[in-house]
């Protein structure tokens, strides 16, 4: 079956474009069809009031030739000329309501007003009027205007004049499309230009390319999108490298303590070395640390899968949670000639979390003080209620960042343990790389069995801490010790 090749959807500047072009026509039959009905009103107002004002020169012009002459007689040529002068039909009626004079007559090149034709009035719009002059009823006239504006001269002047406004609002609407135009093809690729260098810069990321970055640009939005796309790359640069050494670093994990035990059998196989209590106490010292890393991985493995909903909390005080966990390792510690110290608030901490896992993430801390602090150092733990940053300290890549407001915000509602010891310390360029699992900041460096770990710990202890809903810091000098910053709710 042949496969229907889908068209492509039109680019985004060019739908902008049509986007403005559509507002710009649908904004101007609006207004036309707004302005047209206002100005049809205003106009049959003007004219309205127009033939009200002419009515009422028209009466006031026969109230005085009634009142000069006291009579109607003669009335017939003022009255065809009031007729003629104002381009309307007059007719007048006595009290006895027969008629006087009607201007029709004697007008048959007025088209409206033929005298013979009565049926004009049915085609014009008529004023009846009771004219009275000093509380004496002295007739009846009857004014018509033409309704058509052939057969008005005025009314000729208001569509002339009516046509002149539309065409000119016409022609502005045509400019302000031709405008909109222009403009939109402008800030449409001003827009898209940008979108379209992110997407250029993501199929560089798909291919493996992490080095280039985008500029900045005139927009709040686009500079903040441009800074938080360049800062994944580099995170996923970081990541890719993390990824590459880890690899390394797994096969140094497994490699050493499989190396040692191949080694003693074959030597046992052999015969060089005899299969006594201290060559089994070996090999079953490398056993342990294989089991022991496969058991941290499938610790960390379900912790990453852990979510912060899924977590069985329960009321913990934190004072004695902490004395209790400080007293099981003192021992561990003296053993090496460690000073183990713990400060507490004067007030007892009461804390709803998972005391699994928060033993889990405090006894992972302080085993690697332990194992990073030569004998006559101190190890610290200390309870605050009022979390505190410290502006030297790093997070861990992948976690939130903790550089702006939102995410400050969030400490106010927690509590911080740290864990600081006086230990070799961290490089800088290593900080957010130590929660990596197996990460080693000197991989040639091998370890003696009493510092030997698994190298997920602190792996461990990231995974723990964001299931929890909390952030983790570590701030670092070399030659001078490590800090571990926990904030936790």
């Amino acid at each position: 079956m042949k496969k229907i090749k889908q068209k492509a959807p039109l680019p985004l500047w060019l739908r902008l474009v049509f986007f403005f072009l559509l507002l710009s026509g649908v904004i101007l039959i609006l207004f036309q069809a707004i302005f047209s009905y206002s100005l049809d009103r205003h106009l049959q107002a003007y004219a309205k009031n127009r033939e009200e004002a002419l009515n009422n020169q028209i009466i006031n012009s026969l109230l005085e030739y009634y009142a000069v002459n006291e009579s109607w007689s003669g009335i017939h040529m003022p009255l065809l000329h009031a007729a003629l002068s104002t381009n309307t039909r007059l007719l007048l009626y006595d009290t006895q309501g027969q008629i006087i004079a009607d201007t029709g007559h004697g007008r048959h090149h007025h088209r409206m007003m033929a005298a013979d034709n009565q049926q004009d009035l049915d085609y014009a719009e008529t004023y009846q009027y009771e004219l009275g002059l000093n509380n004496v009823r002295i007739g009846r006239l009857i004014i018509a205007h033409p309704l058509k504006a052939e057969s008005s001269a005025w009314l000729q002047q208001d569509l002339i004049f009516q046509r002149t406004l539309t065409r000119s609002l016409l022609w502005t609407g045509l400019i302000a499309i031709s405008v909109a135009l222009v403009l939109g093809i402008f800030f449409s690729r001003r827009l898209s230009r940008p979108l379209e260098d992110i997407s250029r810069a993501a199929i560089r990321i798909t291919r493996g390319d992490y080095l280039h970055h985008l500029p900045s640009y005139n927009s709040r939005e686009l500079n903040d999108l441009a800074r938080c796309f360049n800062q994944m790359s580099i995170h996923l640069q970081e990541l890719e490298k993390l990824r590459k050494r880890s690899v390394a670093d797994i096969s140094h994990e497994l490699r050493t303590p499989l190396t040692t035990l191949r080694s003693y059998i074959e030597a046992i196989k052999d015969g060089v070395v005899s299969a006594d209590e201290k060559t089994m106490g070996i090999l079953a010292e490398e056993i342990m640390h294989l089991n022991r890393v496969a058991v941290d991985m499938d610790e960390l493995a379900r912790a990453e899968s852990t979510r912060l909903e899924q977590i069985e909390r329960e009321k913990i005080n934190l004072n004695q949670f902490l004395k209790d966990k400080i007293a099981s390792f003192k021992p561990l510690f003296q053993e090496k000639g460690l000073n183990l110290n713990l400060r507490l608030p004067e007030t007892e901490l009461m804390f709803i979390q998972d005391p699994g896992a928060l033993g889990k993430i405090i006894g992972n801390l302080l085993d690697n003080a332990y194992r990073y602090t030569d004998p006559g150092g101190t190890v610290k733990v200390s309870l605050q209620e009022k979390a505190e940053l410290d502006p030297d300290a790093v997070s861990p890549l992948g976690q939130e960042s903790l550089d702006n407001e939102d995410t400050r915000g969030k400490l106010n509602d927690m509590f911080m343990i740290t864990v600081s010891d006086t230990g070799k310390g961290i490089k800088p360029e290593h900080l957010p790389y130590v929660f990596e699992r197996f990460f080693r900041a000197d991989p040639s460096r091998e370890r003696g069995q009493k510092q030997a770990g698994s190298g997920i710990g602190l792996a461990l202890v990231k995974e723990l801490i964001r299931s929890a809903g909390g952030f983790i810091l570590v701030a670092s000098l070399p030659g001078e010790g490590t800090t571990f910053y926990l904030y936790l709710k």
